[in-house]
């Protein structure tokens, strides 16, 4: 890999970070359809982190096994894609109407 697509890799959770996180603690946030849009995308992106360990644990034990260096890049990168999938889901639902975003 090389050092161009490892920053670019980097720079994407990071820039969906921050934009959860200024999503959160805008002014915006007070709105009680901008609360259900920030539930709404932690219910999204709280299933990848469990489902991602589980296929990391099936392929450990059954497949292959792997270094404790590898394993624990993996949870990094789980944690990765739990980012992504947090800040994906604020953009969608915020482009979405806001009176269909239910939290449940």
């Amino acid at each position: 890999m090389t050092i161009l697509s490892s920053i670019i890799l980097f720079l994407i959770p990071v820039f969906l970070l921050f934009l959860s996180l200024t999503f959160r603690y805008a002014s915006k946030a007070k709105d009680e359809q901008e609360k259900k849009i920030l539930l709404k995308s932690y219910q999204y992106s709280a299933a990848v982190f469990p489902i991602g360990w589980l296929l990391i644990e099936i392929y450990y034990r059954f497949f292959n096994n792997i270094t404790i260096d590898v394993y624990r890049d993996y949870m990094i990168l789980l944690i990765y894609i739990m980012f992504i999938a947090q800040g994906i889901s604020i953009l969608l639902l915020k482009r979405r109407n806001p009176s269909n975003v239910e939290a449940r």
